[in-house]
């Protein structure tokens, strides 16, 4: 990508922080108010993509002691909620499976799980929800610093973004590669959307597609391996075949998407 090829600037960038901050401090209200299952996604997707932004930030500022503190907050309320997600990935899941008495006690378990989980994620996020926002002045940035910044970034989430999809490409069972490739897939699709210029632009529909299988395939393998841990039934060892069917396929409209995808994101 040119140089000159960027349309972000200081203005532009510092608008797009300040809207990735409201829109966690609106997501962690809701949240409070109600955990439920959007609620939770919608909060986690929010935190992801504030952090990432922030990511772009000259060291001098990423570096301070309250920016710091501040982003580890959040930081903190992604991890504190993660065990609660995956227990709703797999409780969205069991519906659509019948009505077998394995499929109750098991929701039963992860319904108590959510609870306790929630817990200490509600508690943490009361204390830290109507909290300053960060303050981040676009005549502190200059175009050259943000644009060298926000170059640097996209260059290596995009250099690590093939590293892991060469692994995932010969080894559709790496669960831990697919994971990563996902993280960074997303990583790159939310710094992309800080710029609006036409080179970007290309890659932002691509990297939405890869998110959205890599996430059917995420959400199989969280599955299948809670399911995996608990008591077989005749039901259950179908409803784990099923999944496991369904994973390969979406593995292998995954490769269908990736070979498809522009240069920038073709594995080297």
């Amino acid at each position: 990508m040119k140089k000159d090829a960027f349309l972000i600037t200081p203005q532009s960038y510092t608008q797009s922080l300040s809207r990735s901050e409201k829109l966690v401090s609106d997501k962690v209200r809701a949240y409070v108010k109600e955990p439920s299952e959007d609620n939770v996604h919608d909060l986690r997707t929010s935190i992801r993509r504030l952090l990432t932004t922030a990511s772009v930030l000259p060291k001098t500022i990423r570096r301070q002691r309250e920016f710091k503190r501040h982003l580890e907050s959040y930081a903190k309320l992604l991890r504190l909620n993660a065990k609660v997600r995956d227990v709703d990935i797999i409780l969205a899941k069991l519906p659509h499976h019948g009505d077998d008495p394995n499929f109750s006690i098991l929701a039963t378990q992860l319904k108590e799980i959510r609870e306790s989980s929630l817990k200490r994620a509600k508690r943490f996020a009361s204390s830290i929800k109507g909290k300053k926002d960060i303050s981040v002045r676009a005549r502190d940035l200059s175009s050259p610093l943000i644009q060298k910044r926000f170059r640097k970034t996209t260059s290596s989430l995009t250099k690590t973004l093939k590293t892991h999809l060469r692994i995932v490409v010969r080894e559709p069972q790496n669960l831990d590669e697919l994971h990563k490739l996902r993280e960074d897939s997303r990583s790159l699709r939310f710094t992309l959307e800080m710029d609006d210029s036409p080179e970007t632009s290309k890659l932002l529909p691509v990297l939405e597609k890869w998110q959205d299988v890599l996430g059917e395939i995420r959400d199989s393998d969280i599955f299948i391996s809670r399911v995996e841990d608990g008591k077989f039934s005749s039901k259950l060892k179908e409803v784990l075949e099923k999944e496991k069917a369904g994973r390969q396929e979406n593995y292998e409209r995954f490769l269908e998407i990736f070979r498809e995808s522009p240069s920038p994101l073709a594995p080297s």
